[in-house]
């Protein structure tokens, strides 16, 4: 007989062992009440009989085999749980109330093989569907099979928190700091802000069209692909492959984009290309180019970033050009956007840099929630006091980590790069 015809694992034994042993010591209950529900059970009696003591305990009614009974009869649900038999019957399955626990594991061993089954069930029937796009049926069943396994938060008393906390905070004084600090974007001032790219955080920046907010992206989040061979990825939804190679190897091989381009050269231009060529020729870099994601790929995507190539920071450039699922209403549409990107940080532990848009007046277009869902946002502009056009300031307006600060940069727009400028006080 086909597995998928079979009846779905299960235990009786188990959980009624469970059930009798909630019955006959309610601090059972109050143990597992966060983390077993109905899903736990594949018979409908167990169910009935589970729920129903749930409902008591927090009604704070003494539960016993008469006070059960006569509340499962009120509800109408006796009959469902088996009876006045069936419930006395689980009330005497098991002489102690000692093993609940391993019970529950068995319990929780098959419930994962019935979702299992179930899961697959399901992607099989969508996998012939060809009205759901690919991306969407992978993203799908990605987070239904992620999502199968029960999930058992425990609550921690601060002595075991703090002693956690010492041990870093140890750690930190050793290390001067740097235990805490994650991998460096070459900007010093603002490694030392944000405490650099760290997993699971989301870093915007945002700048006008065509001020650099690009490069000075791209230049970062690569340094520590430079210096420490670090798996980064970009998904480019505005630049071509081909466009940011351009500008990464004119960063750092100090060649004028345009000279590179247009092949015009200079002897020691040829030596320098040649290293930066084939210092990037086996760096862990990826590229996505895409003319359009909506949030289902993007999750997807970052998936198999990960899960194929292990990286561990993720640009994405731009924000306002990814789709959400309410086309109707942008401002909605961009906040998912940049929810779902500070989600995917946590899930895959890794850091992502969202780039947005800022408008004439430099504010974020069409939302404002980035400033809710990221660690820093950072503002690309240009220094308004200074007569040197190439004069910039990198301002971080929003630090979750650190104070909010402003680094005077210095853009060198015909080689794609910016650097750190001092300013005579």
């Amino acid at each position: 007989m086909s597995p998928m015809k079979k009846e779905l694992p299960h235990d009786m034994n188990a959980e009624q062992g469970f059930l009798c042993s909630a019955m006959n010591s309610n601090k059972i209950i109050s143990k597992t009440v966060d983390r077993v529900n109905k899903d736990h059970f594949h018979f409908d009696a167990n169910k009935h009989i589970w729920q129903t003591m749930v409902d008591m305990w927090y009604d704070k009614k003494a539960i016993d085999l008469l006070t059960l009974t006569c509340e499962l009869r009120n509800k109408g649900l006796l009959e469902a749980a088996g009876g006045e038999h069936g419930v006395t019957e689980v009330y005497t399955v098991v002489p102690t109330s000692a093993n609940w626990d391993v019970y529950l594991q068995t319990m929780e061993d098959v419930m994962i093989r019935r979702r299992i089954l179930l899961t697959c069930k399901q992607i099989f029937v969508d996998a012939f569907d060809r009205t759901i796009d690919p991306e969407t049926l992978q993203e799908t069943a990605s987070k239904e099979i992620t999502g199968m396994v029960s999930t058992k938060t425990d609550v921690r008393v601060a002595k075991d928190i703090l002693t956690s906390c010492v041990n870093r905070w140890e750690d930190a004084a050793r290390t001067n700091g740097e235990i805490n600090r994650g991998h460096p974007s070459g900007i010093s001032k603002w490694d030392k802000a944000t405490r650099a790219f760290r997993p699971k955080t989301l870093h915007v920046i945002a700048g006008a069209a065509k001020a650099g907010k690009t490069t000075s992206a791209l230049q970062m989040i690569t340094n520590p692909t430079v210096q420490s061979n670090v798996p980064v990825a970009i998904i480019s939804m505005e630049m071509s492959a081909e466009e940011i190679m351009d500008k990464h190897i004119a960063c750092i091989s100090n060649i004028a984009l345009s000279d590179l381009l247009d092949g015009k050269l200079r002897k020691e231009d040829h030596m320098r290309l040649s290293k930066a060529i084939s210092e990037t020729m086996n760096r862990p870099i990826h590229i996505v180019d895409e003319a359009c994601m909506n949030v289902n790929q993007f999750r997807a995507r970052c998936r198999r970033l990960v899960a194929e190539h292990k990286v561990e920071i993720i640009m994405v450039d731009y924000a306002q050009l990814m789709e959400g699922n309410d086309p109707k209403n942008r401002e909605r549409e961009v906040a998912e956007v940049s929810r779902t990107a500070k989600i995917v940080a946590k899930e895959l532990n890794v850091c992502i840099v969202l780039l947005a848009q800022l408008n004439e007046q430099g504010a974020v277009r069409e939302s404002r929630t980035f400033y809710m869902d990221c660690d820093s946002f950072t503002r690309i502009i240009q220094d308004e006091e200074s007569k040197n056009p190439e004069d910039y300031l990198m301002q971080i307006t929003h630090n979750r980590h650190g104070a909010a600060i402003s680094i005077p940069m210095k853009f060198i727009k015909h080689q794609a790069r910016f650097e750190q400028r001092i300013v005579q006080q």
